[in-house]
């Protein structure tokens, strides 16, 4: 099924005034989030600079994968432009999304001590820090994608004997039981998070009676072996217990963990796309897998698969974070009990807002946009 938002049901508008219409009934929904936090530095590369304030940058990652491929066996030197210092990681990214729409969010993260993380704490309801120093990342934005290195050795350290620790009694369990949702990301980044998943399971979040939505979003897995993504799809299952669980992938997630079970690999076609995620929610045994790449988005559960477009541009003012605000809206309108489609086409304008303003949308300001893409 592919629905483009605008000529089949539900409509933009319609999605835009049912999105208002449940702004009171947003504040009784509350979040918990974890475990990630990056410090982000966004680079541009310059292709050519023209004066001292004006450069022209290098558009695309095949361009300056040609520069790459020809420096080999040589050596080559371009000038990266920082343009941006700012919180990150997955947990902080979707958090911001999710409250500047208005949920209140609880987040237990690797923030540190350091000061960018001061406007994303004042939005928490509660900010709890994992005594563990953020990650960094060193972003390269490019019109088509973004190419992000990652440091990440000591986040080895949350383990299930530091959640043993701190999350048996205290807040987490507390917050835990009373949520909406529990969003968890950045499983790629911590080296032992089947562990942390498993104690999660068997001891944190066992007896849980509120049955809270369980949202999951890896981070890019390249890193990580194939037997490690193997064992967390075991170990995500589990997570059924507690409550219905979603997965968010992007395009080359989705396909890195197609390879390792043996699933079709998909170039863009949405039919494909659809098929991929159907088989990936099949394999893991949950309630629901999503796609999210460039142009559409794809969500398969027990009951449809659905596609809609994207709120695509050619020319982002920023892309680093964009998946991530696609999860908050996409988890809002999970728990604003939207229809499937309708979901997934919020996700897709948190994430057009975002690219567009390089910043997190305000519910009146989603439903505005949602208003203006129907007439273009």
């Amino acid at each position: 099924m592919v629905d483009d938002g605008m000529n089949s049901e539900p409509s933009l508008l319609e999605i835009a005034d049912r999105l208002e219409s449940l702004m009171e009934m947003i504040a009784s929904l509350p979040v918990v989030a974890g475990f990630d936090a990056f410090v982000d530095e966004v680079f541009q590369i310059v292709g050519n600079r023209e004066s001292a304030a004006v450069f022209e940058r290098v558009k695309t990652i095949r361009e300056f994968e040609k520069w790459v491929g020809a420096s080999a066996g040589k050596s080559g030197l371009r000038e990266a432009v920082l343009i941006e210092r700012s919180a990150g990681g997955c947990a902080v990214n979707q958090g911001d999304g999710l409250t500047s729409l208005g949920f209140p969010l609880t987040s237990f993260a690797s923030t540190g001590s350091d000061s960018v993380f001061d406007a994303f704490r004042k939005k928490c309801c509660r900010l709890e820090n994992l005594d563990l120093e953020p990650g960094r990342t060193v972003a390269y934005e490019f019109e088509d994608g973004k190419l992000m290195l990652c440091s990440v050795g000591h986040l080895a350290q949350l383990n299930s004997d530091y959640l043993r620790k701190h999350f048996i009694q205290g807040p987490f369990r507390e917050s835990c039981s009373s949520a909406a949702a529990i969003v968890l990301t950045g499983w790629s980044v911590f080296s032992q998070m089947n562990d942390c998943w498993r104690f999660l399971q068997s001891e944190a979040l066992a007896g849980l009676g509120n049955r809270p939505r369980l949202f999951f979003d890896l981070a890019d897995p390249a890193s990580r072996s194939p037997s490690d993504l193997v064992e967390m799809l075991e170990v995500l299952r589990g997570f059924e217990a507690i409550g219905p669980v979603t997965l968010s992938l992007n395009g080359n997630e989705a396909n890195q963990l197609a390879k390792v079970v043996g699933i079709n690999e998909v170039d863009g076609n949405r039919l494909d796309c659809e098929r991929q995620a159907t088989a990936l929610r099949e394999r893991a045994g949950i309630s629901e897998v999503g796609i999210h790449c460039l142009r559409f988005a794809t969500s398969a559960t027990e009951s449809e698969t659905v596609t809609v477009n994207s709120a695509y541009t050619p020319s982002p003012s920023k892309s680093v974070g964009a998946g991530d605000r696609f999860n908050a809206g996409w988890l809002a309108g999970l728990l604003l009990h939207f229809p499937q489609a309708s979901q997934l086409l919020l996700g897709s304008a948190c994430s057009g807002f975002f690219v567009r303003n390089a910043r997190s949308a305000t519910l009146p300001e989603l439903a505005g946009f949602l208003r203006d893409w129907s007439k273009n």
